[in-house]
């Protein structure tokens, strides 16, 4: 702690008269010198008086002082002490653009001074639309704030889209930004162009060519040269034009109701159109397909049959009354592996009994030599698995290989006829699995009676057994598991005379598969 600071004596010797004088005079007294404790003046020097006792607040050297007298001196900014109200001092670093001003106040945002790496301006207001921020930032678009004067509007984001577009300026017509209300921009104010100076998109049927139309004359109209698009028509489009396109469904197919070059297909455009299955030909409305040609259904073809997508040969008159409903009985080729190695062959089909479709397999004779029980006269090479006469004479016993023809079937119709290839009064249907010839080669099975389809309706037991065993030669049916009776060359061998048992025995047969 400093000493008190020794003070000058001052001794007053004989100044009493003086005074006295001057009061005399009229001339009142210095305040400061009010009373006075003796006669003479003589001034001493304290000898203990030196640096040590100067004042704090000295500055410089030489003993010079710049502190107030008096016990408590005024704190002196700058000093480098903090007294009074002072918020800071660091001495000579005092300066008003350092963090402690040349007034001993810590630096502030908004205290006029600018702060020097911490501040980038201070205008020692808190107006935030002019160029200095209440922040101490300096304005800049995009900083959410309006400078005024300078920008006209800040919302503070790159998007251009809105109001207040790049550079900080209110969105406009014409500043090449899609603003608000506008379809268009672009930036110019040609009225030809694309983009019209008011930023709405050129009218397309105002009747005047701008540029990005091909044609505009003025209407609304689809059906003209020139669409409400102001696009030239054109086959594809997929509106028609009146008295040049038949149609115009937008797409580049043929196969449909219109074709690629927007005329409706025909049997004679010398294209596979519309519904057909080739060139001119199949389908709903064209004449069939010959053979060879592609195909859908079997309606396609020619000749009734449509086989791996190509019209050929039928594999079994079941096809050929398929593919031609109302093909009548007679004899057709078929071929029953289509392309495969066997040949076409020629056969004789019912396309009206019970539905129609069924292939004619076995006929005997017109008339037994021998109508009873007994015998197979003259059965031999008569069966599934031989041939036998032709199928176009009814005079002879005639039969199919069928197995080595490859003939699939599931049913098979069987009764008697009266010298034709037409049946005669009697007829039934068995089912059988499709490759029974195969499996059965040596053996029977029993598939039950038969259904009727015309003729006796009694017990038909008598024909409730199929199969081959020793009778491989004949179209063997009978009415137990065993051996002897059936279709032969000369006739059905049943045994019965009566109804009883479908009543076929010794009467001439035929049996035909579907």
């Amino acid at each position: 702690m400093l000493a008190a600071p020794t003070r000058p004596r001052l001794i007053l010797f004989g100044l009493t008269s003086h005074l006295l004088v001057a009061c005399a005079d009229g001339v009142e007294p210095m305040s400061t010198f009010t009373t006075a404790a003796a006669t003479t003046t003589t001034t001493t020097t304290d000898a203990s008086t030196d640096a040590a006792t100067a004042d704090p607040t000295e500055t410089g050297t030489g003993g010079s002082s710049s502190s107030s007298s008096g016990p408590n001196p005024e704190p002196v900014c700058g000093d480098g002490v903090v007294e009074g109200d002072e918020a800071c001092d660091q001495g000579a670093a005092n300066a008003d653009g350092a963090a402690c001003t040349s007034a001993c106040a810590l630096a502030t945002c908004g205290d006029g001074l600018v702060h020097l790496g911490v501040e980038a301006c201070d205008d020692g207001d808190a107006d935030d639309n002019d160029a200095c921020l209440s922040t101490c930032l300096k304005a800049t678009c995009g900083d959410g704030l309006v400078h005024l004067g300078v920008e006209e509007c800040d919302d503070g984001n790159d998007d251009d889209a809105d109001t207040c577009v790049d550079g900080c300026k209110d969105a406009a017509c014409g500043d090449g930004h899609l603003g608000p209300g506008e379809a268009c921009d672009d930036g110019n104010n040609e009225d030809g162009d694309a983009c019209t100076p008011t930023c709405a998109l050129a009218s397309c049927g105002d009747g005047v060519l701008q540029r990005g139309e091909q044609c505009d004359d003025g209407n609304q109209s689809d059906a003209d040269a020139c669409l409400s698009t102001c696009l030239d028509a054109e086959c594809g489009d997929g509106v028609v034009h009146q008295g040049v396109e038949q149609c115009d469904d937008g797409n580049q197919s043929d196969l449909d109701g219109c074709t690629v070059a927007c005329q409706l297909p025909t049997c004679t455009d010398a294209l596979k159109s519309g519904g057909e299955s080739d060139i001119d030909c199949g389908g709903p409305t064209c004449p069939k397909c010959n053979k060879g040609k592609s195909c859908a259904a079997d309606t396609d073809c020619a000749t009734g049959a449509c086989v791996n997508g190509s019209c050929n040969l039928p594999v079994s008159c079941k096809q050929l009354k398929s593919g031609l409903p109302n093909t009548a009985s007679g004899v057709y080729s078929i071929d029953t592996d289509g392309d495969g190695p066997k040949q076409p062959f020629d056969v004789y089909c019912d396309m009206a009994t019970d539905g129609g479709g069924w292939t004619l397999v076995g006929r005997s004779r017109n008339t037994p030599s021998a109508p009873g029980c007994a015998g197979t006269d003259g059965g031999a090479n008569f069966g599934w698995r031989s041939a036998q006469g032709s199928v176009q004479s009814d005079g002879a016993a005639y039969s199919l290989d069928v197995a080595s023809k490859g003939l699939v079937f599931s049913q098979v119709l069987l009764g008697n006829h009266s010298g034709g290839k037409g049946f005669a009064g009697q007829i039934y249907r068995h089912n059988v699995i499709n490759n029974f010839v195969d499996v059965h080669v040596n053996t029977h099975y029993f598939i039950g009676a038969p259904a009727t389809v015309a003729g006796c309706a009694d017990d038909k037991q008598m024909l409730g057994w199929m199969g081959f065993t020793s009778n491989t030669d004949t179209f063997h049916l009978r009415d137990v598991d065993g051996n002897g009776f059936g279709l032969t060359a000369s006739g059905w061998r049943t045994c019965y005379d009566t109804c009883v048992g479908a009543n076929l025995n010794g009467q001439p047969g035929m049996i035909y598969v579907r």
